[in-house]
């Protein structure tokens, strides 16, 4: 029977080929979003387990309570360039396994740098970086040691652990809270936002042309089929297509990584292997993806195999059912103790607290549409003055659940809209730093002075509660005032924006992220819209045939569809944005939707969303007249 109903897929002609070119398309689309989710989360433990080490010493955890420390360590954030430098101080204490990325432990006095500052070194004066460490480069970092190709950093050997130094339990992992784990967590967030939508788009593409498979396989079932014979069909068949997009959409990001290790997160791009989904979480996509279509196949198959004739003759869709509220107030239960539980929290478990909520929204959110939208076609069959808006309210009762499925993606994007955009306003402003150089309060106005003097480089100094104002003159170069400063300061000279360059990342790596999920989000939505208002009019194409050969105008029949797109989605749309702002509430206040970053998110959602359904609209409106048109009987 798998030999037949491959048959059964390759000699299906040009519509079966559209058919299964659909369910490919929208599920290698969700398995490559899904695999971009979780290759960021890969990134951030590969990320930890190399410089995790580094992160740990700079974070303002104190880790006293080390029982036996390998070293102790100072992290400097230093500037070169214009670019973000660390300058790590590391005594090692006894024979220990080196740091990664180095053959060894750093002897005192030694200077270990990634490649990109060698390569720096190698080309600016002395003056502006190289004098400002004890030595020329004993070697460099491999790439086993650093966060990304570009990453600036020194690793300083000492014979004694320097002021400012804290204990390191382990160089191969992380101790403590750090910010990599504060970056996991808002990735938890991220990777919930955009997990039910593309699961909605897996299921929804597994599920396409459904009722021309039912109707093929009730053919099978009156020509004497069995249940087994069947089932192993209806299975084959999608199951096949899904598991071929899903290995696609796989290939498809691990071909992307290089570009999506572009993105800057953490203060650092990535390497490409760090992205790459590992190959068993691959295997395990794959197969979850594989089951998923093979659960939507079956799904039905009772009518099938008990009723085959009352498939073919095409009756009435099963309705919604009033138990199916008690899954939405069960979410709601869900939703009240996972907001409750977010204050109370630790921070290692905060992110996956804030993910339940938002999922349990999410089903809210799911779970209601289909009755506002058999809600909408009820008012829109009452009060129709027109043919099209009798037509549409009249399939959005008949099968409520089939006209909120192109209107799902879209819904959810709203959602995400509504949650994100409180946190964009909040992060719309960024405050004015001072671009002048501190050099430490311990350091005298007349000391810099003096320095600057005897190097021959002109800038302003001036005094502060908090040591020295430094601003070069125009013309002078800033690196070299770094350089020439250091040995006064005793730690390296930069401004109050570089020096608190973690909470501008942290910020800058937010509103960044809210960009991404958006975009993913509605790249989910787009496809979801355009592919299952595709599968809608072959769904119904019995009936559009029909309803032509009666002298309805095809005018008529495309008012129709876009008048069961567009008045649902409107309420739905509503309900879910308030749903969003409704689930950031306890994190973030919703004054901030009222800032222009805010606003911004909101109104590029109506625009996009409005953008989406008239070209979901558009592009299935050559099919829509195909199907109508055709005199051929199935």
């Amino acid at each position: 029977m798998i030999r037949f109903s491959i048959r059964l897929l390759l000699a299906g002609g040009r519509r079966a080929a559209l058919a299964a070119g659909l369910v490919g398309a929208g599920v290698a689309m969700g398995t490559l979003l899904l695999a971009v989710t979780l290759g960021a989360l890969h990134g951030w433990d590969a990320r930890e387990a190399r410089t995790g080490w580094r992160v740990d010493v700079d974070s303002a955890v104190a880790r006293s309570a080390v029982a036996e420390p390998v070293g102790t360590a100072r992290v400097r954030v230093d500037s070169v360039a214009g670019r973000p430098m660390d300058v790590v101080d590391l005594s090692a204490t006894g024979s220990t396994a080196p740091p990664p990325g180095l053959p060894r432990v750093p002897a005192p006095g030694e200077v270990w740098v990634s490649p990109a500052l060698a390569e720096l070194i190698r080309t600016l004066p002395p003056a502006q970086l190289a004098d400002r460490f004890p030595g020329p480069p004993t070697g460099t970092i491999d790439d086993t040691g650093l966060r990304d190709p570009g990453e600036l950093v020194a690793i300083v050997g000492h014979a004694d652990p320097v002021e400012g130094a804290v204990p390191i339990a382990e160089f191969d992992r992380s101790a403590g809270i750090t910010i990599i784990e504060g970056y996991r967590q808002l990735t938890y967030v991220a990777v919930a936002l955009l997990l039910f939508p593309v699961l909605g788009l897996l299921g929804a593409a597994a599920r396409l042309t459904a009722v021309r498979r039912a109707e093929r396989l009730a053919t099978l079932r009156l020509l004497g089929a069995s249940t087994r014979q069947l089932t192993v069909v209806a299975v084959t068949e999608v199951t096949l297509v899904a598991a071929v997009a899903a290995v696609a959409g796989i290939v498809a990001e691990w071909l992307l990584a290089p570009a999506l290790a572009l993105i800057p997160l953490g203060g650092s791009g990535w390497y490409a292997s760090d992205l790459r989904v590992p190959p068993l979480v691959a295997l395990a996509v794959v197969a979850g993806v594989a089951l998923l279509a093979a659960a939507a196949a079956t799904r039905g198959m009772r009518a099938v195999v008990v009723g085959p004739l009352g498939v073919v003759r095409r009756q009435a869709p099963r309705g919604l059912r009033w138990w199916h509220l008690l899954g939405v107030v069960a979410a709601l239960i869900v939703f009240g103790i996972a907001q409750a539980a977010v204050g109370t929290s630790g921070f290692t478990v905060v992110g996956l607290v804030i993910a339940v909520a938002v999922l349990a929204m999410f089903g809210v959110v799911w779970l209601v549409g289909p009755w506002v939208v058999r809600l909408v076609g009820a008012r829109l069959a009452r009060s129709a003055r027109s043919v099209p808006r009798l037509l549409a309210g009249r399939r959005m009762l008949d099968d409520p659940r089939g006209a909120f499925r192109p209107l799902a993606g879209l819904t959810l994007a709203v959602f995400v809209a509504g949650f994100l955009a409180p946190f964009s306003g909040a992060l719309g402003g960024d405050p004015e730093e001072s671009a002048a150089l501190r050099v430490g309060e311990s350091v005298s106005v007349e000391q810099v002075q003096a320095r600057l003097q005897e190097r021959g480089l002109a800038a302003t100094v001036t005094a502060s509660r908090r040591g020295p104002l430094v601003e070069p003159a125009p013309g002078t170069n800033r690196d070299e005032v770094r350089t020439a400063l250091v040995p006064l300061a005793g730690e390296p000279v930069v401004s109050s924006a570089e020096r608190d360059v973690a909470s501008a990342v942290l910020a800058a790596d937010i509103y960044r992220g809210i960009l991404i999920v958006l975009v993913a989000t509605f790249l989910v939505a787009a496809t979801s819209a355009g592919t299952t208002a595709a599968a809608r009019v072959l769904d119904q194409r019995r009936t559009l045939r029909l309803l032509n050969l009666a002298g309805t105008p095809m005018q008529v029949l495309a008012a129709a569809q876009r008048v069961e797109t567009v008045r649902p989605l409107l309420v739905c749309g509503g309900i879910a944005l308030v749903a969003g702002l409704v689930c950031a509430a306890p994190i973030m206040s919703a004054q901030a939707v009222l800032e222009p970053a805010g606003l911004t998110v909101l109104g590029s959602v109506v625009v996009i969303g409005a953008l989406l359904v008239v070209a979901a609209s558009a592009a299935s409106r050559p099919l829509l007249r195909s199907v109508a048109q055709d005199r051929v009987a199935d």
